[in-house]
């Protein structure tokens, strides 16, 4: 289009284009923060939800303690979407959070906002390391022992989106980017496949360029000299095909929607195939649903495939509950790997002669 055509265009036409939101704010206050702190649980809001949109609704996760060390020691907070959110299968909301902490005078001491984030059910977004506890947040965050979250929550659909137009009819249809799902209808439908995952007799044919641009191990594999690139084959024996079914499609789409189910199984499979955001919602997971009785099986996983800040977090669970832990059929198993089992034993040796001293 030439230059005078567009100035004529422009000035004949014209658009506004608005975006309808909503806005939920919820004030948290945790009392007795250090009492909380000192039991090391998970903490979860109640539900909430906005005046004007009560279909979309809401909650926080809090873990009090989050850090390497005692040096290093920060509040973890997260922003859920409930399963009890009325939407469509696929309907997604677009979210812009932000969270503070107030102070006894309900003064804002503190905030922090993700970027805009895309929700469907379950989604979550929030920090790991959302406030360090160092002198400021003793000090001024957190009054009479309470700790105060507010979190606002400004969220809008695509349906919310409308446009005023003038002079002449300027609208025009941008549908949005479906590339999960059309890389999941490839993967489903079997097109244009050139390799085969096999699994106790089962295939799973799939795509070499796909897999070698999500792993850095299917990449090294079709790149050298090796049996899998020269049979267009990939033997796998140390993993179960319900959980290769579900990494194929989270190679493909990005998403795992059977992740609860298989979060242990995953985070082998994420790790010998050098998956690391599937290793990281794994390890999220499996803490997430982290208890006595699963704690010594959890730490024995986290151990074998690496996911190191999840083996630290059991770890001091289980000083926390050294006896209900330490009397569960899990830890037969640890007791038989010595290294790991004196790793746990002198942890709790240190949380003593703190508590002693």
């Amino acid at each position: 289009m030439s230059s005078s055509l567009y100035d004529s265009f422009c000035k004949s036409s014209g658009c506004k284009t608005k975006i309808h939101y909503h806005i939920a704010s919820y004030v948290w206050t945790i009392e007795d923060f250090h009492f909380h702190e000192a039991k090391g649980e998970r903490l979860v809001s109640p539900v909430f939800s906005s005046v004007t949109n009560n279909q979309v609704k809401w909650y926080l996760s809090l873990t009090p303690n989050n850090g390497k060390n005692d040096a290093k020691d920060f509040v973890s907070l997260f922003l859920y979407m409930s399963e009890h959110s009325s939407l469509e299968k696929g309907e997604k909301v677009f979210v812009e959070t932000t969270f503070y902490i107030l102070n006894g005078k309900g003064e804002e001491e503190f905030h922090q906002t993700p970027p805009i984030e895309e929700f469907v059910h379950l989604t979550s977004w929030g920090y790991v390391e959302f406030v360090k506890k160092d002198a400021k947040f003793r000090n001024k965050m957190l009054s009479n022992k309470a700790l105060t979250i507010r979190c606002d929550v400004k969220f809008s659909d695509m349906n919310d989106i409308s446009e005023e137009c003038h002079q002449r009819d300027c609208s025009m249809e941008v549908r949005e980017c479906n590339l999960s799902e059309n890389l999941a209808s490839l993967f489903e439908n079997q097109e244009f496949t050139d390799v085969v995952l096999s699994v106790n007799g089962k295939d799973f044919p799939a795509h070499k360029n796909i897999l070698a641009a999500r792993s850095a191990v299917f990449r090294a594999m079709f790149t050298h000299s090796t049996k899998e690139k020269e049979l267009n084959r990939v033997d796998i024996e140390d993993i179960s095909e319900q959980v290769v079914d579900e990494m194929l499609k989270y190679i493909y789409t990005g998403k795992c929607l059977n992740i609860k189910k298989f979060a242990g199984g995953l985070l082998a499979a994420a790790d010998k195939y050098d998956l690391y955001q599937l290793k990281t919602m794994c390890a999220k997971t499996l803490f997430e649903g982290l208890s006595v009785e699963n704690a010594a099986s959890i730490l024995t996983l986290a151990d074998m495939h690496g996911a190191k800040e999840l083996k630290n977090k059991v770890i001091k669970f289980i000083v926390s509950n050294p006896t209900e832990v330490m009397g569960t059929e899990g830890w037969k198993n640890i007791r038989s790997n010595f290294e790991l089992a004196d790793e746990v034993c002198l942890a709790i040796a240190k949380q003593l002669k703190k508590t002693t001293n």
